[in-house]
């Protein structure tokens, strides 16, 4: 059924992209809930369907073609749950979204594979947003029998007794928003991807984008209530979640004899989710603060009692009261084992502060006054030591990330290229990560079937992981297929991984070489020698000792490297390392030079200058407390005054620093990334030191910028023959002062200084991959269809 045709001359009706979750659907329920959605007034829908059972794509795409849908389709790597398959197509939906800007934004509806839309469901909701200014409507639903039009109940908020306005705090004590109802605006996804971890299903999507929702919605009403059945809600032994009558949970409560243990963790569970997911909110509205998608920060006082450390009991006692009152014993009941639950985690802390915690905080007060006077503890009366006495298991001593903690499962139609990291977690992710994962996504644009595979963390959100490594695709390698040949998967979480005995590996760091070699040698692969992304000489993040030796042992293995740089392979060199040879593969850094080279610096007035330090004090490499004690001694030589200087700091944020004269170095953190090229362009000086054979791009990005930049050496790296705006100075304090004074008194850098040939540094990154995929090709054969 294909969708109704706007009169000419007509404005276009706004554009509605419904996100589907796809699992084993009955074929001929999946047809109505298509045709329903084809049928719809008012609105241009576009289907974004997540084949979330991996195998009904082409039943989706045939019958969206026969309803004439706009189809999107997003195949899934594993089976996903609800939950996990809402977020995938979230995801996806504002990636179409910003590839494809319109204006105004389309807004995001979603729906289950097999309720029944009314005609006017998406045109009741387009209509109730813009005369409520809500972020989110959402509606009644009729429910259905399996058949699809025999009727169980005319209203599901009646049957289940629904409040229609519950608030943020009453939306956790008992959600009211059913998903397949909802209608809202992209930036309510926006700002709730990804959605919080959980392990399994503890909470559903539409929860959780109800609470963003109605935190954003400032003034008005963040979500909106359509008091009318627009949706019918199909019952039958397959639903995920169906209608239940919830007055049965009141009166189990009333059956219950006695407020006991068991009775007190059996409410703590929904206590836990709910101040789980306030906190999670709080997080993650301070973060859409901070970082602007957000002008003000909510109002978050109704969550308070699950915001406090041991308050809060009294409110959910007086919601027990009021909700008793107006007739919802049943929320009446959740409300106040809430607030016993909430007693008692006040009576845990207390207890704890007076045994155990308390004796460790006395015995340590009394440490330090010893420390003062005589200088010595007295001596205790010998006993027995319990805990000396208790034997530990040698398992907990061992240095558990240079093993494997999941077994190959060899059932895999054909073989990988399998790429270790340490996590798959957006948020975790650091620069020699995407490194890795451009390596990997590279390999799959050429054909390669690639498994990316996170050996230390969780995963916390599938559908994220996979949304930020795939938004890396060029639209070219998305067309030619290289997303479908790309898995990911967690060695944490996962007892055993799909592999084949012909799979070939790449480290990226040494314990995922000790990870690799310990999968070779005792599963039984046929390819003993693996590939090993060296970003740096990592026996030197240690002091001497068993990280040290490890890290110093990964290099014994048997396998071929890929080298960050020609410095860094000329380092490996100079110390020995047969493997470094002139032929090993080595690249230089993705850097777009043209990107900061190619504008033109801004004019700015004569006067004061501005200096900025790549600060990262948590970073021992980056030797930030050696680069402020340079800084203090160049303003001090210098006589420098707030009237002629300003300070900042980039990379990671830290709290202000005090320097001579009364300057003040301020933090910015970390800059957006479309926003880092313009920034630079108005700094005069930067200072960025690296203690390690790999360069690091900022002395690199600002010269490029126009900046004339103070770095140190560190064996054969000089990155002052890539430009004469960089100083590569030796690393003692004395020199850097004396570059930075030499700096600042230098003419501006010339157009012809900010023009860098990253070719001194090795391969074009697409030339390493070339050659990479000439050696790859000797051992794995190339899939040009799916993974």
């Amino acid at each position: 059924m294909p969708q109704p045709e706007r009169r000419a001359g007509s404005a276009a009706p706004p554009r509605v992209d419904v996100v589907m979750a796809v699992y084993r659907p009955e074929p001929a329920h999946l047809t109505a809930q298509l045709q329903s959605i084809a049928a719809q007034e008012g609105a241009r829908v576009r289907l974004i369907a997540v084949i979330a059972d991996m195998v009904s794509g082409d039943l989706v795409r045939d019958q969206a073609g026969e309803c004439g849908l706009e189809l999107h389709m997003v195949q899934a790597d594993t089976e996903l749950d609800a939950v996990r398959a809402f977020e995938t197509g979230l995801i996806e939906a504002l990636a179409l979204q910003e590839s494809e800007p319109e204006a105004p934004a389309p807004l995001i509806a979603l729906s289950d594979q097999d309720d029944i839309w009314h005609a006017d469901r998406l045109a009741k909701g387009i209509a109730a947003l813009e005369a409520t200014g809500a972020q989110l409507v959402h509606s009644d639903a009729r429910l259905v029998a399996a058949d699809g039009t025999t009727e169980i109940k005319p209203s599901m908020f009646a049957f289940e007794r629904r409040l229609r306005k519950p608030g943020l705090r009453g939306l956790l004590y008992r959600n009211n928003i059913t998903g397949m109802t909802l209608l809202m605006r992209p930036e309510v996804a926006r700002i709730a991807l990804p959605f919080p971890p959980q392990s399994g299903v503890h909470f559903y999507h539409d929860l959780w984008l109800g609470l963003v929702a109605g935190a954003i919605g400032g003034s008005r009403d963040g979500v909106h209530l359509i008091d009318v059945p627009l949706v019918d809600y199909r019952q039958h032994e397959g639903n995920v979640m169906g209608a239940v009558d919830r007055q049965r949970g009141w009166l189990r409560g009333l059956k219950a004899k006695k407020i006991d243990r068991m009775w007190l963790r059996r409410e703590a569970a929904p206590y836990a989710l709910a101040r789980y997911l306030a906190r999670s909110l709080r997080v993650r509205m301070n973060e859409a603060t901070q970082d602007g998608r957000l002008r003000t920060a909510p109002d978050l006082r109704p969550l308070r009692p699950y915001l406090r450390g041991t308050l809060g009991s009294g409110t959910h006692f007086f919601d027990a009261l009021r909700l008793t009152l107006t007739g919802k014993p049943g929320l009446g009941r959740i409300a106040a084992g809430f607030g016993i639950v909430n007693l008692g985690r006040a009576y845990w802390s207390i207890r704890q502060a007076m045994g155990e915690a308390r004796e460790d905080a006395l015995e340590g007060f009394d440490a330090r006054m010893y420390s003062l006077s005589p200088g010595l503890a007295p001596a205790e009366p010998k006993r027995p030591n319990a805990k000396l006495n208790k034997p530990v298991p040698y398992e907990g001593l061992i240095e558990e990330r240079k093993l494997p903690r999941w077994t190959p499962e060899f059932s895999a139609p054909g073989p990988a290229l399998n790429i270790l990291v340490p996590t798959l977690n957006p948020t975790e992710v650091f620069a020699g990560i995407v490194t890795a994962f451009d390596i990997g996504l590279g390999l799959a644009a050429r054909g390669y079937r690639v498994r990316f595979i996170a050996t230390d963390l969780p995963v916390s959100s599938a559908a994220a992981s996979r949304g930020f490594v795939l938004r890396r695709l060029s639209a070219e390698a998305r067309a030619g297929g290289a997303a479908e040949r790309i898995s990911l998967h967690c060695g944490i979480q996962s007892d055993a991984i799909a592999s084949h005995k012909d799979d070939v590996f790449l480290a990226t760091a040494w314990w995922s070489a000790h990870v690799i070699d310990t999968l070779i040698r005792e599963q039984g692969y046929a390819q003993t020698r693996f590939f090993y992304l060296i970003q740096d000489f990592e026996p030197n993040f240690y002091a001497w000792g068993p990280e040290f030796a490890n890290a110093s042992a990964s290099y014994e293995f048997n396998f071929e490297p890929i080298f960050n740089t020609s410095l860094l392979r000329d380092y490996f060199a100079g110390q020995g390392y047969g493997f470094a040879t002139p032929g090993a593969l080595a690249f230089h850094p993705a850097i777009e030079i043209d990107r900061y080279a190619g504008p033109a610096r801004p004019e700015r007035p004569p006067g004061k200058r501005r200096l900025a330090l790549y600060g990262r004090p948590e970073v021992e490499r980056n030797m930030y407390s050696f680069a402020v004690e340079a800084l203090a001694g160049f303003i001090t030589e210098e006589g420098l005054t707030a009237e002629e200087i300003e300070l900042i700091s980039i990379g990671l944020i830290h709290p202000p620093v005090s320097l001579p004269n009364g300057l003040m170095l301020t933090s910015l953190g970390k800059l957006p990334w479309e926003e880092y090229p313009d920034y630079l362009r108005e700094v005069d000086l930067g200072l960025s030191l690296m203690y390690s054979p790999h360069p690091s791009h900022p002395p690199i990005e600002m010269a490029a910028s126009g900046v004339r930049v103070v770095t140190n050496s560190f064996g054969p790296k000089d990155l002052s023959k890539l430009s004469p705006a960089i100083a590569s100075v030796e690393p003692t304090t004395p020199a850097v002062i004396q570059a930075l004074r030499a700096a600042w008194a230098a003419p501006p850098v010339t157009a012809q200084e900010r023009k860098i040939d990253l070719s001194q540094l090795g391969l074009h990154p697409d030339g390493m991959l070339d050659a990479l995929d000439t050696r790859l090709a000797r051992h794995l054969s190339k899939d040009k269809t799916t993974s």
